[in-house]
């Protein structure tokens, strides 16, 4: 029996995708993803490699800690560098003025915004970096994009991966290609939702 089948937790949802590892500290995980077709879960994609923060998972994720949060999370948004790579998921392409902003101080913690910030704010995630193909394409993960709490993580998301041995600071990534496959597969009627944390610790949901 596939693990989706054993989890409460996707009732609402019709695709799923599951990030799991062994243990709290394991910076890398495996990235798995599931359709639901009547009352039928079926994998789509084999599973993939994929890496977590360097610090692993927590379930009391702390700005700056490195850390990714583990739980359920809608995945509803995603941007990236380039035109619209035929997602069906609300896209917007990024400029070089664009930031995901991680000043705890700020009224806009955890909210994209567009620079300057005219002391809105003291820091923030640049969204179009001049180095790096990490953000090309990425998916927001909704963490703490609710109440939008100070202090509990800013800016997670699910983006490409740097390599298989480079952990993130707190967002899941993977292999290029593989981001795409996710990107162009997922649809918002479908209600998709991101579930990561350890595996011991999924299976309770």
């Amino acid at each position: 029996m596939m693990i989706i089948n054993k989890l409460r937790c996707v009732k609402s949802s019709l695709q799923t995708i599951l990030v799991t590892n062994d243990r709290y500290s394991d910076k890398s995980a495996t990235l798995e993803t599931f359709e639901k077709t009547g009352d039928v879960w079926e994998r789509v994609f084999p599973p993939m490699n994929a890496v977590l923060g360097k610090n692993g998972f927590t379930c009391n994720k702390i700005e700056g800690d490195g850390k990714s949060p583990i739980g359920v999370y809608k995945l509803q948004t995603c941007f990236g560098k380039y035109p619209n790579p035929s997602t069906l998921l609300p896209y917007r392409q990024t400029t070089e003025n664009d930031t995901w902003v991680d000043d705890v101080d700020s009224l806009y913690y955890n909210t994209w915004q567009v620079n300057p910030a005219y002391g809105r704010w003291s820091s923030g995630e640049v969204l179009r970096p001049e180095d790096g193909v990490y953000y090309d394409y990425s998916i927001v993960i909704n963490y703490n994009t609710a109440d939008r709490i100070p202090g509990r993580g800013s800016a997670i998301f699910l983006h490409i991966w740097e390599g298989p041995d480079v952990p993130t600071f707190g967002c899941i990534a993977v292999e290029y290609d593989n981001l795409l496959k996710i990107i162009r597969w997922l649809n918002p009627s479908s209600n998709p939702i991101i579930i990561q944390g350890p595996m011991n610790e999924v299976l309770r949901w």
